[in-house]
């Protein structure tokens, strides 16, 4: 629907990373946009699971790494970085295979100089990811059965790609790196 206009309808979005962009976007298409943020990622008072993360990852202790979030693989990245481990960090995570759960994190590792292993299709969900990784096993890219994974998470835990994880054989260790909370207004 090229230059559809809507006659000046009153939009409402609830997004809060990319709110100029969306009402702008709104806005092009003729309506009026009512931005009000849902929710907000606010990093973990201590990110002691993330630090541990990247020393066991440095120590070569992790065969597979899945980043699920732009915002928690950059999060994870300046946690790391104000440890004042970014390097090492970084050049452990390119010796690893990477899986990204979409275009955001791929996005951020590019920005990192960080090579992803594979891509997990659209619509980006924990199903796809786990076809990606089942695909990649079955094409002798990865191996899963028996490998240390770690899984950067978002606001909450994904029990559905956890249990499909642990159900392919593998160890899986949970990041987190931010939480959801409300918007502060």
């Amino acid at each position: 629907m090229p230059n559809a206009t809507f006659g000046g309808l009153r939009v409402l979005s609830l997004e809060s990373r990319r709110a100029q962009e969306i009402a702008k976007l709104i806005a092009n298409h003729g309506c009026e946009p009512v931005v009000a943020p849902a929710l907000r990622e606010v990093p973990l008072e201590s990110n002691a699971e993330a630090l541990a993360f990247a020393d066991a990852l440095v120590r070569g202790e992790f065969d597979l790494v899945i980043l699920l979030t732009g915002a928690g693989t950059r999060t994870l990245a300046g946690v790391v970085g104000g440890a004042g481990k970014r390097e090492a960090f970084l050049d452990a995570l390119r010796r690893v295979p990477v899986v990204v759960r979409g275009p955001k994190p791929l996005a951020v590792l590019r920005e990192l100089n960080v090579p992803a292993a594979i891509v997990v299709p659209e619509p980006n969900t924990w199903r796809e990811l786990l076809r990606a990784v089942d695909d990649a096993v079955s094409g002798k890219r990865i191996a899963i059965r028996g490998a240390r994974v770690a899984v950067q998470e978002y606001g909450v835990s994904n029990p559905e790609l956890l249990a499909g994880l642990n159900e392919r054989g593998a160890h899986v260790v949970r990041v987190p790196v931010y939480q959801w909370a409300l918007p502060e207004d």
